[in-house]
């Protein structure tokens, strides 16, 4: 297919996607024009405001094939081959430029000099921040317009996936309540970055540079983490070669038995054979994810040409929204809403097909022993991961909140930015900042339209307390994190009644069916890591780290 070929095919896709728009628009402006107030059935009201949020920001006609073009321009930020090497490419063949993925990723794996890290911190935000902010804007704008479309509350149509505009609330009690456990992780890990890249670089009083905590959360999975020394990464099983046995459709056929464990009924042949689909050979690397279109009662799968364990265990997360369509798929169309629960739900089923137990018990890892300071270590390497992610999910959150109801106007957005990064994740820019700059990593601007930092936040936090209610569900009420609740049937009756009510009843109410204590909190996230959070705390005391960080010498405007 040549490029004239390219360019027509993409014209017609773009072209359905404005005809399919029109027809939504025009379903939620019908219902729009319903009196709620003299409505007396429950059900028929909740159908009505269901159907007047049909169109999503499709409702805006021109402005909607804008943001269409603004959402795709940011998600393929980090794969623009933009940036020049570092010392003219003194260290590349070729001297070719670099994409952010996977080229400065991996640099930021693999490197050991902390001023290339600045480069190239510096020279993806320099290339990229106007364009970036011009189409981030637009994309506020419009989900303004939206909002004043529907009728709504600004954060009631931001956070209209769990139906409150009170979501924010119940994140701020989890960044509460695991700030002081946090905060440990962060004195220790600051340490050992001293050690690592001297005085010169990490002030041990003072907020982790950022292109240096960056580091430290690609590395974990990989040699020459902040932790090597204590832990070293080859201690760890060989997880890819546990895998190599498989192919790419045989992984998903792995995790699909975990379900079926569960009860779960296998999924039908027609999905097999007409909506589960390989990627084309162009996607064929391992940078690769798997897409996945839900279209209640349908759902529609492309997967990778390629296996290794991350794409393992990301294969049991899918799952579970394969699954979770089923489940919901008698209930009518409007309470086809999940809550999005299942990222929660498959987060809880990664952490049990991840351990050390259900590996063994399953064959893979038959030939490894794990001792108990290889368990530490790969809790460890799980913890930084997790631990350090979970606050900037918070921020980004908490960036858009602001934004969008005003509390800041756009001239302040990165100097806000700053100023919650320094206060929850403990970080500072690397080198002084203006207020027409745009720091925010690429990952904050992925499918930022769906609000997905506030979905990664909710869905890591509630799998965890998932993950718990699973385990003290089926006995295990030790060792949580190497608790495996595979083949356990009243685990799986506890989620089909989750799924089946889709949003037919409040969201707090659905999580009831598997969460004694339906809310968001960090309390099985602090139990699920409480060995780690007590051996650095004893680090911390041995060292006399300072614990907390002191305010950053940085001038941002």
């Amino acid at each position: 297919m040549d490029a004239d070929d390219d360019f027509e095919q993409l014209l017609s896709k773009f072209e359905n996607v404005k005809n399919i728009a029109g027809g939504l628009a025009e379903i939620a402006t019908n219902a729009k024009n319903f009196d709620l107030s003299k409505i007396k059935n429950e059900e028929t009201k909740k159908a009505i405001q269901t159907l007047k949020m049909t169109g999503d920001i499709v409702v805006l006609g021109d402005d909607f094939e804008d943001v269409l073009s603004s959402v795709v321009s940011l998600n393929e930020l980090a794969s623009d081959k933009d940036i020049d090497p570092y010392l003219d490419g003194v260290n590349r063949p070729n001297n070719e430029s670099l994409a952010y993925i996977p080229d400065i990723q991996e640099v930021f794996q693999k490197s050991t000099d902390p001023e290339e890290l600045k480069y190239y911190w510096t020279a993806w935000r320099n290339t990229n921040y106007i364009w970036s902010s011009a189409h981030f804007f637009e994309i506020v704008e419009v989900i303004k317009k939206a909002a004043k479309a529907f009728d709504f509350p600004i954060h009631a149509f931001w956070y209209r996936s769990y139906n409150t505009g009170e979501m924010l609330k119940e994140m701020d009690a989890v960044m509460k309540d695991i700030k002081e456990p946090y905060q440990q992780l962060h004195a220790f890990v600051r340490n050992e970055l001293k050690k690592k890249y001297g005085e010169n670089v990490i002030d041990v009083n003072g907020p982790i540079p950022v292109h240096i905590f960056l580091q430290v959360l690609e590395q974990p999975w990989y040699e020459g983490s902040v932790i090597e020394s204590y832990f070293p990464f080859k201690e760890l099983p060989p997880y890819n070669k546990l895998v190599e046995k498989f192919d790419a459709k045989q992984i998903i056929e792995e995790a699909e038995r975990f379900y079926q464990s569960l009860g779960f009924d296998p999924l039908d042949e027609e999905f097999k054979r007409d909506r589960l689909k390989i990627n084309d050979e162009s996607d064929n690397v391992q940078n690769c994810r798997a897409s996945i279109f839900d279209d209640t009662p349908k759902v529609y799968m492309k997967y990778c040409n390629s296996v290794d364990f991350k794409k393992f265990m990301q294969n049991h997360g899918y799952m579970g929204q394969l699954h979770y369509a089923t489940e919901k798929k008698n209930l009518p169309s409007y309470y086809f809403n999940s809550y999005d629960l299942e990222y929660s739900v498959g987060e809880a089923v990664i952490l049990s097909a991840s351990t050390p137990k259900h590996l063994t018990a399953i064959g893979l890892a038959k030939d490894f022993e794990f001792s108990n300071h290889t368990l530490f270590n790969r809790l460890f390497r799980m913890g930084i991961h997790t631990l350090f992610n979970i606050p900037i999910y918070y921020v980004h959150t908490r960036v858009m909140h602001d934004l969008l109801d005003g509390t800041i106007e756009d001239k302040e957005v990165n100097k806000h930015y700053w100023k919650l990064m320094e206060e929850y994740v403990g970080v500072e820019p690397p080198i002084d900042r203006d207020e027409e700059d745009i720091d925010f990593t690429y990952k904050f601007f992925l499918d930022i339209e769906k609000n997905m930092q506030t979905k990664k936040f909710v869905g890591e936090v509630l799998g965890y307390q998932f993950y718990r209610a699973f385990c003290k569900k089926t006995g295990q009420v030790t060792e949580l994190n190497n608790c495996d609740f595979y083949g356990s049937h009243e685990v799986g009756n506890d989620l089909k009644a989750m799924m089946a009510l889709g949003s037919s009843k409040p969201w707090k109410e659905v999580l009831g069916k598997v969460l004694p204590d339906p809310k968001l909190s960090g309390d099985a996230l602090i139990e699920y890591y409480t060995p780690i959070f007590d051996w650095v705390e004893s680090q911390n005391k041995e060292s006399k780290a300072k614990i907390g960080w002191n305010a950053t010498k940085r001038k941002i405007l």
